[in-house]
């Protein structure tokens, strides 16, 4: 059986209700959870194929790249809640997100490799300080609050 059946909001009904009648009468597993999604608006308007406001995921990856749309998709909108799509959201999202924060703890690095360490990553490493030990098991306890959001449909919280 599916252990999460994913579904838009509006026909969370046939997929709650009717759904689970006809496998049952069929004998069939049920899936453990059901969940339905938002809808993605674009500047404030439902998307539609007939009004041709739909967005298309390759245009964003081949505009933005893979990684700068699987951030925004995840990060942008609580999923499960509606959200609106707009490509000065998405540009500054990934700016402030992406350029900014990340650049910059990357920057902050290796400005201290370069600073205390010749310019290099150390090959050997001494003793683990204190503060290495605090370091290491706030990284390690991560997996767990990472899986945790992920098995509950916090994808938001999984980019934090």
């Amino acid at each position: 059986p599916a252990a999460l059946h994913v579904v838009g909001k509006d026909i969370l009904r046939f997929h709650a209700v009717y759904w689970p009648a006809f496998l049952m009468a069929a004998d069939l597993p049920l899936p453990k959870r059901v969940f339905a999604h938002g809808w993605w608006t674009i500047d404030g308007e439902k998307m539609s194929k007939s009004v041709g406001n739909v967005i298309d995921p390759l245009q964003l990856v081949e505009q933005y790249s893979v990684d700068a749309t699987r951030f925004f998709l995840m990060a942008d909108v609580t999923f499960g809640a509606d959200g609106d799509f707009s490509h000065e959201k998405m540009i500054y999202k990934v700016n402030a997100n992406l350029a900014n924060e990340v650049g910059n703890l990357c920057q902050r690095t290796l400005m201290l490799v370069f600073k205390n360490c010749g310019k290099a990553v150390p090959c050997e490493v001494g003793p683990y300080t204190q503060d290495d030990e605090k370091l290491l098991r706030s990284a390690g306890a991560l997996h767990a609050k990472t899986a945790e959001a992920i098995s509950s449909q916090a994808i938001h919280k999984y980019v934090e």
